[in-house]
């Protein structure tokens, strides 16, 4: 073994004197919260309805518009090593909107009422990204304009806003504030190319970490299935029937649990939960015996429900 600073230069891994990282071999965190701020509060600012007719009164059009971030709270990160790049977020986002209404005859002029509030999604992360992230629409009042503007943003905004956010998200799995970095390919030894079939080389390596991540996953990409699939579980609760029933069906501790608007009740009859993203019917209760239901996510297929039956 070498004596301390008798050890031979070629042994020896030195910083390089223009602080390089090259082909970001070395462990790199890089705090990408503020870049991510500045993304939403450009990319989200958008006019989601122009001067469109007030389907409530004929004499009006509303315009919308969402402008800038009112709150956002988590972490965002990009890692770097060995050439690759590691990013990760858990962001909760308020995007605050503002919507006017003026007369159809003069669309340009005095505005005759006007409605404000925030889109809020809680929880935008990385295990998420790709996907249609749960929004609410949270109005700053309750009136009859709020209601038609809770409802155009929700269906005209909210795929607006969604379709910007995953291309943050891409921009972010990036490289984010640092842009992209990824190492150069590596050359196949042996002066051959390098041929990978079914996860092998031919030459003789195994398919590279790298190659694998970049495949996509077949549970992010696949179509949802359209095949009746039956699901049977059991679990034990230590409390009366009815209160589970009431938990489920009681519109006041839904919207307590859940914090977010419902419109459900303990009886037969139509039901919306996690403000309009989830509704359906609920077919049959027998308070602390049965409770059956059909519902669906307001994004998939239309017609498509799933039927569940709880019985005590």
């Amino acid at each position: 073994m070498a004596k301390l600073g008798e050890g031979d230069e070629r042994w020896i891994v030195s910083e390089r004197d223009d602080g390089a990282n090259v082909n970001n071999w070395h462990w790199q965190e890089k705090d990408a919260f503020e870049w991510a701020r500045e993304k939403f509060a450009s990319r989200l600012a958008l006019t989601i309805a122009d001067a469109v007719p007030d389907p409530d009164d004929a004499s009006r059009v509303i315009t919308i518009k969402t402008s800038d971030v009112t709150a956002l709270t988590g972490e965002a990160y990009v890692n770097r090593r060995k050439g690759k790049i590691i990013a990760g977020y858990e962001l909760d986002l308020k995007m605050k909107y503002d919507a006017e209404a003026r007369s159809k005859d003069d669309p340009s002029g005095d505005v005759v009422a006007a409605a404000s509030g925030n889109v809020h999604f809680p929880y935008i992360a990385d295990e998420n990204a790709g996907e249609e992230h749960d929004a609410k629409v949270l109005n700053a009042k309750n009136g009859a304009l709020d209601d038609r503007v809770k409802e155009i943003i929700r269906t005209v905004g909210l795929p607006m806003m969604w379709r910007a956010i995953g291309e943050i998200e891409k921009e972010l799995a990036a490289g984010g504030p640092g842009g992209e970095g990824d190492a150069p390919a590596p050359k196949p030894s042996g002066g051959g190319k390098a041929d990978f079939r079914d996860g092998a080389n031919v030459n003789g390596g195994a398919k590279s970490d790298a190659d694998r991540e970049k495949e996509s996953r077949s549970d992010k990409t696949a179509p949802l299935s359209r095949k009746a699939h039956a699901l049977k579980m059991t679990e034990r609760f230590f409390c009366r029937p009815r209160d589970i029933c009431d938990a489920l069906l009681d519109g006041g501790r839904v919207m307590h649990f859940s914090r977010s608007p419902a419109d459900v009740k303990p009886a037969p009859g139509p039901f919306t939960m996690f403000d309009g993203n989830v509704h359906g019917e609920t077919l049959e209760y027998v308070p602390g015996e049965l409770i059956r239901q059909k519902w669906r996510f307001r994004n998939w297929a239309e017609g498509h429900f799933s039927e569940v039956t709880i019985t005590f």
